[in-house]
Formats: structure tokens, sequence, C-alpha cells
């Protein structure tokens, strides 16, 4: 088990269930703080898998995972505790859960492997955006002041891009999968050969 492992492991296993009971027990500065760490982690461990050659197949997929599941515990917290929209939590589980059917599907019908799909632009930057609006959403809870509008634009502004990126990422998929191979260009460069 690489390093980037253990700390993506941390961040499903540690950091986000405390975040939701931080959260739910109404201790906010607790909550901001070990939501600031899951943006950290979630920064780290690529940036240790890469740059010291630490990738590893189990990392592919477990990092994915713990970023859907992260965020999904933040966003359904945040939601049920008066923070977020309901719009908002559905513009980040409806794509979700789209991309994790269309991922069983590929599996139950043996499309193996699995598309191996680049990070795109688009999903760093609403990655950015909710790593960002979110604390910053919780640390403006109850003001009506500008904090408070920064935040929820941020906030709104990752939860589109959250939808959009997934539907970019479910469109090369198909095309990976059942397409002619190439993957169209787009905002991240000219088209690539799979």
């Amino acid at each position: 088990m690489t390093i980037p492992n253990i700390i993506t492991l941390t961040r499903l296993i540690v950091l986000t269930p405390l975040f939701v009971v931080l959260a739910a027990s109404g201790r906010t500065g607790a909550a901001i703080v070990a939501l600031m760490v899951l943006g950290v982690t979630d920064w780290a461990d690529g940036f240790i898998a890469r740059r010291f050659n630490m990738t590893s197949e189990l990392g592919k997929t477990l990092d994915p995972l713990a970023d859907r599941l992260g965020m999904l515990a933040v966003v359904i917290t945040l939601t049920l505790l008066g923070e977020l929209r309901w719009w908002m939590l559905g513009l980040v589980v409806v794509p979700d859960a789209v991309l994790i059917c269309g991922a069983l599907f590929l599996m139950v019908t043996k499309r193996w492997p699995l598309p191996d799909l680049e990070v795109s632009l688009l999903g760093k930057a609403r990655t950015a955006a909710l790593m960002t609006g979110l604390p910053l959403l919780l640390l403006a809870s109850g003001t009506d002041g500008v904090l408070w509008h920064v935040a929820f634009g941020l906030t709104v502004a990752g939860c589109v891009g959250h939808a959009l990126a997934a539907t970019t990422y479910a469109v090369r998929a198909w095309q990976l999968v059942y397409g002619s191979g190439r993957v169209p260009v787009g905002p991240e460069g000219p088209d690539v050969q799979a």
C-alpha cells in the first residue's frame, strides 16, 4: 500500500465521517477544519502519487471513490442542515448516480477495462469551486453578508460544474467504449486516440 493510498483511505474512513459528525453536532469550526483537511488530502494524494511515481491500480480506483463518497457525504450533510438547497444536492447526486450506474452496466456487460479518463479542466475547476465554497458557506452560516454570497456563488458554480463535468465524462466514456475510439475536441485539448 502506497502513501497516497493511505492518505486516500484516511480521507474516506476518518475525515469524511468526522466532518459529518462535527457538522451534525453543531461544531462548525471543527467541521470547517475537517472539510479543509478533506480538500488538502484530495489534492495531496494525487500530487504525491504523480510526483514520487507512486501511482497504483488501487489508487486509480480508490481516489475517485473517496472523492465521490466524500463529496456526497458533505453535500447531503449540508443540505440536511439547511446550508445547501435541495436542487444543489441534485446537481451532485444525480450525475454521480448516472456515472455509477454506467460503470456497473459496463462491468455487468464485461466491458473491461473501464475507460481510463483523464481529469478535465472543468473537473478540476469544479473541485476547486466546491472545496472553496463549501467551507466558506459553513463559515458564513446564519449570515447574509458578502462572504455568504461569495460562498454561495462558488458553491453553485461548483455544483453546476459537477453536473457538466459528469456529463462530459459520461460522453467520453461512451465514445471510448462504443464509439470510434476518439474523444472529441474539448476544453482540455485536441482529439486523442484511445
